[in-house]
């Protein structure tokens, strides 16, 4: 067979192995991949709180069974998993061994900062990559984004993106129909209010940090854009500065007490709970939406409606990745843990727990065909989660390295709008000099 390595978001052929029947070395003089060549060892696991690294933290017994490797795993929530784990990378720390990451938002500053180990010469090494791992069977998309002039610095262990979410029972008690267009959902919101002021019409994100996420989509679906067609801030064309009109306003107007303070976490208790009649929030968060009763009866999902006008649908699609610290000295024991965790097998049994596997074969496959065919509203879920790989996008900002602080001027203008301190032109115009600064 073929070993493969990712370039680019492509695969190329960089060696030729022996299949895992293979005695432990050919005639060739590779050594034939085993399992449990690292038995013994202990790694050391940093995830964020996620239904990814909960489901993980079930399984991983598995993985220290079949390969001998012992973990010792941390699961903190987002922002404090992002300041340990910078505390760890910037003081070199050797006791770390893999990490979550998400490319799209840290992945230019992490790189230039040598914190992955590139993952390219261990995918290539047949001695320390199962013959059937299958490096191709990934989304191209996907793993294009963990791949950096030919460094890979991550493997995807999830696809998602931000999805709309809507109360069908409400809508149909209070005969509103269902939002087929963007422009729809205000309409809906302000007919909720009026019928029914005991729900709250509408909840998405309004902590600075995470607005662009949800907000991207609202951007492009209107017909804006978040960049000029030369890569300038572009907050300030017309269509765009609709778009954030719309997402402040929503929050300002239909959205609940507090909604600046709000993440996903708040969203998804005021979704799960019955406060909220639409939310738009992660795919990823499916799983944690269906513990709550009824909700898998009355909600209905999809992906955010396009404009009227522009036809488009094009919110964000991400997908976070397992790395491997740069200055981990047990590499071959950590790449052993990320084949495991995204192997078909692994991924096949994630499903389960609402985790969107990032392998055609395995989305594709009997497994999720069978647990998607049992409720309606999986259903519903996956064929969103089809379209955000098909037309989303992975850009929240101007281009620039300094991802962070451009998504966090970017928050910061709708915050102005809800807040009542600026119109949105005066928001977007602001938020795009400063933008230029980060370029």
């Amino acid at each position: 067979m073929k070993r493969r390595e990712l370039i680019g978001g492509t695969l190329s052929v960089v060696a030729a192995a022996a299949g895992g029947t293979a005695p432990a070395r050919g005639q060739s003089g590779r050594t034939a991949f085993d399992w449990r060549r690292q038995d013994g060892q202990t790694i050391n696991l940093m995830f964020n709180n996620h239904p990814w690294s909960q489901a993980m933290r079930d399984l991983v017994s598995e993985f220290t069974a079949r390969t001998g490797i012992r973990t010792r795993i941390e699961i903190f929530n987002e922002e404090q998993f992002r300041a340990r784990l910078t505390t760890f990378m910037q003081g070199r720390s050797v006791d770390l061994d893999v990490f979550m990451t998400l490319a799209s938002r840290e992945g230019p500053v992490f790189r230039r900062a040598g914190w992955y180990a590139d993952l390219v010469p261990l995918l290539a090494d047949s001695s320390l990559t199962a013959p059937d791992y299958d490096a191709a069977d990934f989304s191209a998309s996907i793993q294009g984004a963990n791949t950096f002039n030919g460094q890979v610095i991550a493997v995807p262990i999830n696809q998602e993106g931000p999805l709309f979410y809507w109360r069908k029972d409400v809508f149909q008690r209070l005969n509103i129909p269902e939002p087929r267009f963007l422009e729809d959902i205000p309409v809906a919101a302000a007919a909720i209010k009026a019928r029914d002021p005991s729900i709250i019409p509408w909840s998405a994100r309004g902590l600075r940090t995470a607005i662009p996420y949800a907000f991207i989509g609202f951007i492009n679906n209107i017909g804006g854009s978040i960049a000029t067609p030369d890569g300038k801030p572009g907050l300030s064309q017309p269509a765009s500065i609709r778009g954030l009109e719309m997402y402040a306003n929503l929050l300002k107007e239909y959205g609940p007490p507090g909604a600046l303070n709000h993440t996903f976490t708040q969203v998804i208790e005021l979704l799960g709970s019955g406060r909220v009649a639409m939310v738009y929030e992660s795919s990823n968060e499916f799983a944690n939406i269906m513990r709550f009763p009824n909700r898998a009866n009355d909600l209905g999902v999809k992906v955010l409606p396009p404009g009227r006008e522009s036809g488009v649908s094009k919110p964000a699609a991400i997908g976070w990745g397992l790395a491997i610290s740069a200055h981990s000295r047990r590499q071959p024991a950590a790449w052993t843990f990320l084949q495991w965790a995204t192997s078909k097998e692994t991924q096949g049994k994630l499903v389960a727990a609402g985790v969107a596997p990032p392998r055609a074969s395995v989305f594709q496959g009997p497994a999720f065909e069978r647990w998607a065919s049992e409720q309606p509203i999986r259903r519903a879920w996956a064929d969103a989660l089809v379209q955000l790989g098909r037309e989303g996008t992975g850009m929240f900002q101007p281009p620039t390295e300094r991802i962070p602080e451009a998504r966090e001027k970017i928050g910061d203008a709708v915050q102005q709008v809800v807040l009542g301190r600026a119109t949105p032109a005066e928001a977007a115009r602001m938020a795009d000099e400063e933008l230029a600064k980060l370029q």
